[in-house]
Order: C-alpha cells, then structure tokens, then sequence
C-alpha cells in the first residue's frame, strides 16, 4: 500500500464539502443473488422529491486557475492517450483466460470486443473499477480532437487514505497506441491554486461534456460526497517527480506516482448529507452513477442512487439535469441565483443499479440498466425499463429483462459497473469490478480475474431484452 499526502481535508474555497455514506467498495460474501421477479412499470416520483436533489453550483475563481496554469506543466487529452505505458488486452487471448467467465451471457460479446487489463490493474486489491465516460458523451462524432477516449474511473479500497483515480484508454482507430491507457489523478486545487490534495471519491459516476467531466464524489468517511464535481480539459498537468506523495512541494510536484494529474474546476452540492443505509421514502439521495442522454432537447445529465441487492420496500430513483452549451464555462445549467433543479425523477423497482444507458425508442424515453448482483461467480440481470411519458404518472409499458420478460434472468455481465454510449457507432461500453476470491472476500491473497471492459451494439441489447 502507499503512503499519501493526508491532506484531502483541505479544500478551495467554494467546493463542495458533505461527508455521508455511500455504496461500499468491497464485494460481500455469501450475498443471495435477486431472486426473479417482475419490477413492473416505473412511476414519476412526486414533486416532494425535488427538493433534496437541488444543486448549487460552486466555481474555482479565475484566480485560482490562473495560478494553476501559471505553477504547473501543461498536458493533454492528446498527449495522455498518445504516451500509454499500459495495455488493455483481447478477451480471446491467452492473458484473458479467467476473464471471459465475466461477459455477458446475453446478449453475447464477441471477444474481440472484450479486453482485460494489465496484470497488476487485473488483481489489485487497492483499486476497484467504477464508473466511465468516453468521448462518445464528449461530442457526437465520438472523438475529442483527433482520438477517440475511453475513461474508467477506479476508486480505492482497503487503504487508508481513499481516493480515485482515472484510466484514459486510447481507442482510436489505426493508432498504434489503441487500447493502450494511463493513469491520471483527479485532485482539489488548494491554496489558491498554488497546491492540491487527493480527491475522496469511489469515482462511480462519470460523464464527459465537452470540455468538462463530471464526476460523483461519495465514499464513506471522505470529505468529498454527495456533489458532483467538475474537471476540464483545459487543466490537465504533468507532475515531475514519480514520489508517492500528492502536492506541490518546494519545485516538485507529485502525483501519487502518477505522470499526470487534473484539477477540478468546481462542483455542485446537495441541500444534505446522506447514507445508503436509509431506507425511508424522504431520503436524501446518495449521488452513484451518471450519464448522458443526447436523444433529448437539452441533452440532460442522468443520475441514479444504489440500492443493495436484497433491499425490499425501497424503490431506486433515477433523475436528471438539462446541460448547458458544451462551451459554457460550468456544464449543468443553473438559474440566476445558481441553483439546478431535477428535470423528472422516476421511482423504479431496480436494485443495484450503478450505471445507465438512456435513449429515446420509437417517442418513448428507455433506459438501460442491470442489477450487478453482489454474489460471488453471478452474472448481472440486465434490464430495460420505459419511463412515464410527460404529464404521466405511470410508465405505459413495463420493464422488461432478458428475452422481453419481466421475470429477470441472470444473462448481464458479473459485477458490472458503470456505462458510455458511443452514439456515432451505436455501440455500449461497460466495465467490471470484482477481484475477489472463489467465495466474494476482499482483500484476498488468491483473487479471481474477473475485471472486464468490453462492447456491444445497442440494437443487439435492445433485442435480448424486448
């Protein structure tokens, strides 16, 4: 384990601070899988529920930026993708052996469209993939300048000090570095720019606008939760020692061992902490994956809370926030006093929800979506779910699973997590989690390979499950 810069307490000024709970990073043994059932259709929420989702936003001061831009060496989407020192390798091949028992089972993937990671990322006891974005939500013909981006975000686990990092993953057709990724820190800027700490997040929702990528921070007993935080591509710098502290420190500047670091540029917060262990219908909302839906006009910002597999009486909630221009200086739109209200809140019957894709089908809004399952060698229930068209209260039609059946059927991915949508291919991305042992336990000296990230056509999702 390495040691850290325990300065994650320090913030700039004006960035959200709500320590609250969160969904756990480590797998849970001996967790019964869901049993089969039919979630029916999803409801809209009630206009009480808009009140605890209310953000406000928080911006880094032009000063503070300026400072950044002035200390530290500038980089580059571009340049990150194009320097990798890892690489994602193909399901079919020999150093995926244990992985492919991970894939969905229907719809299948192909194994050419399914990658491992690199032997230490594969069975690290430290880091756990969560959520993801790609240039595919950054702008619609799917590239950011000249390449075409993956980024999975990792959080930490079983370490004291809890923090997340980032794998931007060059996917870029005819490069000699595709699939090749590298890491990258997300960090706070402090000190009016002139350092920064780690970021405690478990890193499980992302989205790339733009420019901009918003990511949630929530991990229990961290100093950066329930909001949603803001990076640039602008502001993105290169550390100049490999040292395993974070900060600026007399000339150098370290990254945790990392070549490369980001800054965030602001945040939003919520009127509340929360805790995943409350159950009451009032509940403040813990903020886990997000994504993007381009099939609505404005594009809209999609979250969604975790609800453990095994919860019963507790409805998931699914919410979103209309975006502003991808040129505008903050991403999510605000009125005059910087306050973004939830568009529409949906209450569904989905548990274990930590990633979505959202779409329009035939004039009716979708979206889909899986309960990761937290049992041990379990494959996922993926699922689609119709939502209330405006002015309904009730869905017209009903989610569905596998084979169009509301009766869910264990055919997803193991232990997937978060989602991208590469519109310009028509193509999902998605990842999984686990490296745990043959029973679920984390850590573990004998861990299973289990982590995948790995495609598929959206029309070969939408046939398994209509």
């Amino acid at each position: 384990m390495r040691r850290t810069d325990r300065r994650r307490g320090l913030l700039v000024a004006g960035l959200a601070v709500l320590v609250v709970g969160a969904a756990s990073l480590s797998p849970a043994a001996g967790v019964t899988p869901a049993t089969p059932g039919t979630p029916g259709k999803a409801v809209r929420a009630p206009a009480s529920a808009a009140a605890p989702l209310r953000l406000t936003e928080h911006q880094v001061s032009a000063t503070t930026l300026q400072t950044m831009k002035d200390t530290y060496a500038d980089s580059s989407v571009h340049t990150i993708v194009n320097s990798v020192n890892h690489h994602l390798h193909p399901d079919s091949s020999s150093d995926c052996a244990q992985e492919s028992t991970a894939e969905p089972l229907d719809p299948a993937v192909s194994g050419d469209d399914a990658f491992c990671w690199d032997e230490g990322d594969a069975t690290t006891q430290y880091w756990s993939p969560q959520g993801m974005t790609s240039s595919g939500d950054a702008d619609a013909d799917g590239v950011w300048g000249t390449d075409r981006v993956l980024v999975s975000g990792w959080g930490s686990a079983n370490q004291q000090d809890h923090f997340g990092r980032m794998a931007l993953i060059n996917d870029t057709d005819g490069s000699a570095d595709k699939y090749g990724y590298r890491w990258v820190l997300p960090v706070i800027p402090t000190d009016g720019g002139n350092d920064f700490g780690i970021f405690g997040s478990h890193m499980g929702g992302m989205v790339w606008w733009g420019d901009k990528l918003l990511v949630t921070g929530s991990l229990d007993g961290d100093a950066h939760h329930n909001a949603i935080y803001v990076f640039s591509t602008k502001y993105i710098y290169q550390a100049n020692t490999d040292a395993d502290w974070v900060g600026h420190r007399g000339d150098q500047v370290s990254a945790h061992g990392y070549q490369y670091f980001w800054p965030a540029i602001g945040s939003y917060s919520v009127p509340a902490s929360c805790t995943s262990a409350d159950r009451s219908a009032d509940r403040q909302p813990c903020f886990d994956a997000l994504s993007m839906d381009r099939s609505v006009s404005p594009f809209t910002l999609v979250a969604n809370e975790w609800v453990s597999t095994g919860s019963t009486g507790t409805a998931s909630r699914i919410w979103r926030y209309a975006l502003n221009s991808a040129d505008a200086a903050m991403p999510i739109t605000t009125d005059s006093s910087g306050h973004a209200d939830p568009i529409d809140i949906y209450d569904t019957d989905i548990v274990g929800i930590q990633g979505t894709l959202d779409r329009t089908e035939n004039g009716e809004k979708v979206i889909y979506t899986a309960d990761s399952v937290g049992s041990p060698a379990t494959h996922g229930i993926p699922w689609r779910i119709p939502l209330p068209a405006a002015g309904e209260q009730t869905a017209a039609h009903a989610t569905t699973s596998t084979g169009g059946s509301a009766t869910a059927q264990h055919e997803w991915a193991q232990h997937s997590e978060g989602m991208t949508f590469m519109a310009d291919q028509d193509r999902l991305w998605s990842q999984t989690e686990w490296a745990a042992d043959v029973n679920g336990v984390w850590p573990t000296t004998n861990p299973i390979r289990q982590r995948l990230v790995f495609s598929l056509p959206t029309t070969a999702l939408r046939s398994s499950l209509t």
